[in-house]
């Protein structure tokens, strides 16, 4: 499989970021990203889907169009919804989340409830912005990891707020605990839900007195937590193809989060055999006498499997295996350390054990 990385949550000057849509390409180029996905608040370009060559790096980037669509007569702004792979503004369905979710889908799109659970954080910081309408159905997946709901949460209060602005690395720590569980239970209904993670790049300068800096820069937050897509073959250089790859592994769930800037994650599988059948994060495998449940990481961590959202098995290394006549919903933590803190490193998509 061909491991490729982009960031699905992004914004530019064309809703409330700050830098361009250039710019933007440029910083996530020399960060290493293969492809973004602009998400601007209740705004949809024309024009700007394609390859972006950065002449600083040499480097080629895919850039992707959707938007983060929400009401934005509520009080807070509740209910963000990621559209991506829309082809048109969606803002004249943004009152109604189900009917967002629906026209979305039927224009060929896929959906991600965005930061789905926040903490408040320092000052202006403060304000969450949660998904409340939990009734909705019909949505591709959920923004597991969001950098900046993370961030202004680890750095709720002035001091920690005026380190982390200069100490970056600090800022991240894992997705909230509350969001995992909020997803094992989601899963346990029966659905497939797709878990994504993204920066939330903004890029915004904060000033403290005679004090003024970009906090969380763009090139900073791709090289953080992205979202790893596999695919069958390499990322196709025609934009439609390249574009339908991504769109078909995101469908399916074949697709981590990871924490880049711990250390490359590239290379991390999660793999299940059965008979003659093979399955990979976001599979569905048919158990036949027994599934075989295969983790294998690039460099070592400590590798938790979970069964419907209970822990099966906790090693430290670099594999982890696990037998099993069980049907269920199997996913995969990593946790590695990373300036004296151990951090969330990769959360896989589940492999689905079904019975025959």
């Amino acid at each position: 499989m061909q491991d490729i990385v982009g960031n699905l949550h992004l914004h530019t000057i064309a809703s409330d970021g700050t830098g361009t849509y250039d710019e933007v390409a440029s910083a996530a180029a020399r960060a290493g990203l293969d492809f973004i996905m602009y998400t601007d608040h209740n705004t949809w370009t024309d024009g700007v889907e394609g390859w972006y060559y950065d002449p600083d790096t040499g480097r080629d980037i895919l850039r992707l169009m959707g938007q983060e669509v929400n009401d934005p007569n509520l009080e807070p702004e509740h209910n963000h919804l990621l559209c991506h792979f829309v082809s048109s503004d969606l803002n004249g369905v943004a009152a109604d989340p189900q009917k967002l979710i629906d026209t979305a889908m039927a224009r060929g799109g896929l959906c991600f409830l965005a930061h789905p659970l926040e903490r408040p954080g320092y000052d202006r910081a403060s304000q969450i912005y949660p998904w409340l309408s939990w009734e909705v159905a019909g949505y591709t997946g959920i923004e597991l990891w969001n950098a900046m709901s993370d961030t202004k949460w680890n750095l709720r209060t002035f001091p920690r707020a005026l380190l982390g602005a200069y100490l970056p690395q600090r800022g991240l720590s894992a997705p909230f605990p509350e969001a995992l569980a909020k997803w094992d239970e989601l899963l346990a209904t029966g659905q497939k839900v797709v878990a994504i993670g993204n920066s939330d790049a903004h890029a915004m300068s904060f000033s403290w007195g005679p004090l003024t800096r970009t906090v969380y820069p763009y090139e900073h937050l791709f090289r953080a937590v992205n979202t790893h897509l596999l695919l069958a073959d390499s990322l196709a250089f025609e934009v439609d193809q390249a574009r339908l790859q991504i769109y078909n592994a995101l469908q399916l769930g074949h697709c981590f989060v990871s924490y880049d800037l711990i250390v490359s994650p590239k290379g991390f599988t999660f793999t299940g055999r059965s008979g003659s059948e093979q399955a990979i994060m976001g599979d569905t495998l048919s158990l036949q006498s027994e599934a075989v449940l295969r983790v294998a990481s690039p460099y070592p961590a400590r590798l938790r499997l979970l069964k419907d959202g209970q822990l099966l098995m906790e090693t430290t290394g670099q594999e982890l295996e696990w037998q099993t006549v069980e049907p269920g919903v199997y996913r995969v933590e990593a946790y590695r350390q990373f300036w004296g803190q151990q951090r969330g490193w990769v959360f896989t998509n589940p492999i689905y054990v079904v019975k025959q």
